[in-house]
């Protein structure tokens, strides 16, 4: 049998890049030794970062026959059409040109309904639209119901859906009726780079973004939800305190940037406030490292992976309530829409004492999901081999 993973997004998707990468590396490692595997991926630019994790992949393009597909696919009528004239796209001949028995689609993609033949697993990292829809990122444009569209038409059929935590498995068996038994949560792993030999050192890092070490660190990109503004309110009323604190912000701009930037020129914060944008993958050990506290009050979870990094490099964590799923007692937990709540736990984390149980803490929790992890491979593992027997009951060269 031979497994085909399909990565969507390019590097500069932040998180999803990283987490897609984690999904490839941990597919193939249980793949090794028993079932063929492959990468199939849309951004040419993704070969050279795959090479350096030691996996060869195949680029492609959706065709408009697949986007068409993609598009039309939930028509009730066009499924009877179809059933009829059997169109396939690109995208899945090229899969089966390629001896691909599941594909694996290793973020949310609309891109299911383009497959005619072939079974896939997917995966769904959130149901935020859901939890928060007043956000812009999962409001405007229709974003909302197409977040809707594809949870409730492609998550049923999947012989598996890969989420990341049992309440975000329990969230879309209840809301969209699907089979619990076909959701595998699969906890977050830290990015595979912060591992890898690319990395650069920390005073290299420093030197380069012109940084002193002991500020605030927030990797995540500008989207509204991961709620910069709320970092920047506590900075004020801190500084109203005689206690002022730096922060640096990395991470791609998503709409939001300018919005945040000039929160920052109003209320004179330029000083304190850095932003580097997009850095490259070999830059993030060194910004963590030389980081006093990771801080991250965003609205969407339950789970993200820069927890897991900053305990990862040993370094205190500042996280939102919301996802205390995620962290259990290895952060200190706030209320991300209050800023003094978040003020006070920035003044928390400059005790030392303080610091070291959140860092032991982080340690702990990152066996506890290690161990996790393996479980949730097992069952992957287990899943495959069912499918596998069962997809020697007919032929895939034949179209019914």
């Amino acid at each position: 049998m031979k497994v085909i993973a399909i990565l969507e997004h390019s590097i500069t998707g932040g998180g999803g890049f990283n987490q897609a990468l984690n999904a490839i590396l941990q597919m193939q490692k249980i793949c090794d030794g028993r079932f063929e595997f492959e990468v199939f991926s849309t951004h040419a630019e993704n070969s050279d970062h795959l090479q350096k994790l030691g996996i060869n992949s195949v680029i492609f393009s959706y065709s408009l026959i697949d986007k068409f597909l993609a598009k039309i696919g939930i028509n009730s009528l066009w499924r009877t059409i179809q059933y009829r004239i059997k169109i396939i796209g690109g995208f899945e001949k090229k899969l089966l040109e390629h001896k691909c028995d599941i594909a694996y689609f290793t973020t949310p993609s609309g891109y299911i309904a383009a497959l005619q033949k072939l079974n896939y697993i997917t995966t769904i990292w959130d149901n935020c639209h859901r939890d928060t829809p007043e956000f812009p990122e999962v409001r405007n444009f229709n974003q909302f119901f197409i977040r809707e569209r594809n949870n409730s038409n492609y998550l049923a059929a999947a012989v598996a859906v890969i989420v990341d935590s049992e309440s975000l498995a329990n969230s879309i068996s209840f809301r969209y009726g699907i089979d619990r038994t076909r959701l595998i949560p699969v906890p977050f792993a830290p990015s595979p780079f912060l591992t890898s030999n690319t990395i650069k050192s920390k005073q290299e890092v420093m030197e380069e973004h012109k940084l002193d070490e002991g500020y605030l660190f927030y990797p995540a990109q500008f989207w509204a939800h991961k709620n910069h503004i709320r970092i920047l309110e506590a900075l004020l009323l801190l500084n109203n305190n005689g206690k002022r604190h730096k922060v640096v912000f990395a991470g791609g701009d998503q709409g939001n940037q300018t919005y945040v930037e000039q929160f920052v020129e109003d209320n004179n914060l330029n000083n304190q406030v850095r932003f580097l944008g997009f850095v490259p993958a070999g830059d993030m050990y060194g910004l963590y490292e030389g980081c006093h506290a990771v801080i991250m009050p965003t609205y969407f979870g339950p789970t993200n992976l820069p927890p897991l990094e900053a305990w990862t490099i040993k370094k205190p964590l500042i996280y939102s309530k919301n996802c205390a799923e995620q962290t259990k007692n290895a952060a200190v937990l706030v209320n991300p829409d209050d800023a003094s709540d978040l003020a006070s736990a920035i003044t928390s984390c400059m005790n030392e004492d303080f610091c070291d149980k959140l860092i032991n803490a982080g340690l702990f929790r990152l066996e506890e999901l290690n161990d996790e992890r393996e479980l949730s491979e097992a069952e992957l593992l287990a899943r495959l081999e069912r499918f596998e027997k069962r997809l020697n009951c007919w032929d895939m060269n034949k179209t019914l």
